[in-house]
């Protein structure tokens, strides 16, 4: 195994380019060397194509945000995690690909794993509270906002 060193703005530049809970920065040099050479086998044959979902194989992210808003709503507002996840699984079903489906190296199914990660995005942009109880997701004011947008458009 090798080393190498990298500046503090190369190693953030290669963070904005990493999917969270999953990649490694291998991962993602070897996607980036991927888009210029055309095959990871040519860089590393022992390099396995299931490793990694490729764009648009996967759900995107943004996909989960209504569903969990909804589930939360119907909850009363706030719900702990496992049982939004779990009630995404049904509500979803019809939506997910096989990549989806698939166990990641951690031993987590895909989705549920990006399910959280939408979770996060959403608290970035105050969608979900970031002062509720550790396990608990809950709404905000802004989060229905945004609901109620989404089901406007969709009318």
């Amino acid at each position: 195994m090798h080393s190498i060193e990298l500046s503090e703005p190369i190693y953030k530049r290669l963070l904005q380019r990493a999917i969270s809970f999953e990649d490694r920065p291998e991962d993602v040099i070897l996607r980036l060397l991927e888009d210029t050479e055309g095959s990871a086998s040519a860089v590393d044959p022992t390099f396995q194509a299931s490793r990694r979902a490729a764009p648009g194989s996967v759900l995107p992210v943004e996909e989960y945000w209504v569903p969990i808003l909804e589930v939360l709503v119907e909850a009363g507002g706030h719900a702990p995690s496992n049982d939004v996840i779990d009630a995404l699984e049904e509500r979803m079903s019809n939506v997910l690909a096989d990549r989806d489906r698939e166990r990641l190296k951690s031993g987590e199914i895909r989705w549920r794993n990006r399910a959280r990660f939408a979770r996060l995005r959403m608290k970035e942009r105050g969608l979900i509270s970031d002062t509720s109880r550790r396990g608990i997701w809950a709404i905000t004011p802004l989060g229905h906002q945004y609901l109620d947008m989404r089901k406007e458009s969709s009318d």
